[in-house]
């Protein structure tokens, strides 16, 4: 393949839309995450808007090289799926959020590797027929090629830390099934729900914790890239200090990595549904 295209960029981003009618315990939870938790949701999106700004400048002729067309297409996955975990936290799917969540970090690892090695997997890959025509199948072939992230997720500890918390919430392992349906469960009673979308003002600040650390190691990333992107637009540096406040806030719900009988083990702290209720500690 001879020539990299300029990319379309589609840079929109907004809070999710107020759900119908017919989705009561949706609409409630909508309204009572913005009531609740509105300055985080926007700040959310503030940033994405701020990062579709900064892929519209990537787009140009200047940067049209190997690293940038191979990172933009994780970094655009990594966007999109932070936005739509936004979205289904904001509609109180906190199970599709945290799946979400684990998505966008993982690309968001996959396009910070592409950029610090100039594109050089990428390229090979196209070099060895990554695209190309499959005339027995009167096809085009987008070969898989496996590519994970494993080192950049070592390296960068924040972004580390949300893929594996987000990971130990995404899969089916029954205390994580526990703590998001049958989360007022306790010794005595198990508290199973089905299709449960009630507000749960715990889960909403841990996706929105982990929504807020992605977007602050997206910008470390175009820090780090130096001239390879654009340098970040200006409100970039006011937007990081914010999120770092938010996050730092001690009353917020968030998962810590603990020793428990000697092995390695998370610990949940201020886990709560509403905002006046007692705050727990749920041992994962």
């Amino acid at each position: 393949m001879s020539r990299i295209a300029l990319p379309r960029v589609f840079a929109g981003a907004t809070r999710a839309p107020k759900p119908p009618a017919d989705l009561a315990e949706c609409a409630d939870t909508w309204r009572q995450t913005g009531f609740v938790l509105g300055d985080e949701v926007e700040h959310v999106v503030a940033g994405l808007r701020l990062e579709g700004e900064h892929a519209t400048a990537a787009a140009g002729s200047r940067f049209r090289t190997p690293a940038v067309a191979s990172a933009m297409g994780p970094w655009s996955r990594s966007w999109l799926a932070r936005l739509q975990a936004l979205h289904a936290m904001e509609w109180g799917d906190y199970s599709s959020a945290v799946l979400l969540v684990r998505g966008a970090a993982d690309f968001l690892a996959a396009a910070c590797s592409l950029l610090e090695s100039g594109g050089a997997e990428w390229s090979e890959w196209l070099a060895g027929g990554g695209v190309q025509l499959a005339p027995a199948e009167h096809a085009t072939e987008f070969r898989l090629h496996p590519f994970r992230s494993a080192e950049t997720l070592a390296r960068r500890p924040g972004l580390g830390e949300v893929y594996r918390a987000a990971s130990d919430l995404s899969l089916p392992h029954l205390g994580a099934t526990a703590l998001v349906t049958a989360s007022e469960s306790n010794p005595e009673r198990y508290a199973a729900t089905f299709g449960d979308r009630d507000f749960h003002v715990g889960m909403a600040e841990l996706v929105l914790g982990w929504l807020l650390q992605l977007g602050m190691e997206a910008w470390q990333a175009v820090r780090d890239a130096g001239d390879r992107l654009p340098p970040p637009p200006e409100g970039v540096e006011r937007w990081v200090a914010d999120a770092q406040r938010m996050l730092a806030r001690a009353d917020r719900c968030r998962m810590e990595r603990v020793e428990h009988g000697g092995e390695p083990r998370m610990l949940v702290v201020n886990w709560r549904r509403e905002p006046r209720s007692a705050p727990k500690r749920i041992l994962l």
